[in-house]
């Protein structure tokens, strides 16, 4: 039986904490480290003259801080979505083909889902597909507003088309109008593509308009399953097949 781990409730929170520690033991190891390179002389609380502590400088101050920034980094790409197993559309039920988190320096911006008829790991089969199937966004930062939402997107956009935004300028601006609402923490984005209709857009299941054209539905999808898209880890994740990334 599949099991998806559960995601950390607060990652951001836990890699600063993680980042803090790893900082703070590296402090302490330079104190206390035989001395071995250039002497230097340090002032501690409570002491009037300096301290012969002699620290240990240079390569082994790089290789720690960067072990810390790893160890943060770490703790974020360990997080995975959590996801619905299911979108009912209708009288059809699209199953979660795969899930995944899309982080931004060092923020976990979204959570996402894709959500297929049947399970498919195949990105250029899926984006070709005129069949129904569904895109989830869950905006797990408070830092996500509705102008960088907007602009992220039209971004993803004109890299999955080979910066040629001009080809789809049209749909990319009936998409910035149907997302004008301010974008709140939690909040649900459902982009849905129903054949020979369009992608119909919804906000915590508010219908909020659709957008034709099945190579529209091409380029969107594109954003994330491309073979540019904006995060190769969160792709991964949407075409595991099997309900979720591991």
């Amino acid at each position: 039986m599949y099991m998806r781990r559960k995601s950390a409730k607060y990652p951001l929170m836990e890699a600063l904490l993680l980042f803090t520690f790893c900082t703070r033991e590296v402090n302490f190891f330079m104190q206390i480290a035989p001395s071995f390179g250039r002497r230097s002389s340090i002032f501690l609380p409570g002491n009037g003259s300096a301290n012969p502590i002699v620290p240990r400088t240079g390569p082994i101050m790089t290789r720690s801080f960067l072990l810390a920034i790893c160890l943060c980094l770490g703790t974020l790409s360990t997080a995975s979505a959590e996801m619905g197993p299911q979108l009912k559309i209708g009288e059809l039920v699209l199953k979660l083909n795969g899930s995944g988190v899309r982080t931004k320096t060092l923020v976990q911006v979204y959570e996402a889902g894709l959500y297929l008829l049947k399970p498919n790991t195949d990105a250029p089969t899926i984006l070709a597909a005129d069949e129904l199937m569904a895109i989830r966004i869950k905006i797990t930062s408070g830092f996500v507003s509705q102008s960088t939402l907007v602009s992220s997107l039209k971004e993803g956009i004109a890299t999955s088309t080979r910066d040629n935004p001009a080809a789809y300028a049209r749909e990319t601006e009936q998409l910035q109008q149907l997302l004008q609402d301010a974008v709140n923490k939690n909040d649900i984005y459902d982009f849905v593509y129903v054949p020979q209709k369009g992608i119909n857009v919804l906000k915590n299941a508010k219908v909020l308009g659709v957008i034709p054209g099945l190579e529209f539905k091409k380029a969107f999808f594109g954003i994330w399953l491309s073979d540019s898209p904006v995060d190769k880890s969160l792709r991964k994740g949407l075409l595991a097949g099997k309900g979720g990334s591991d």
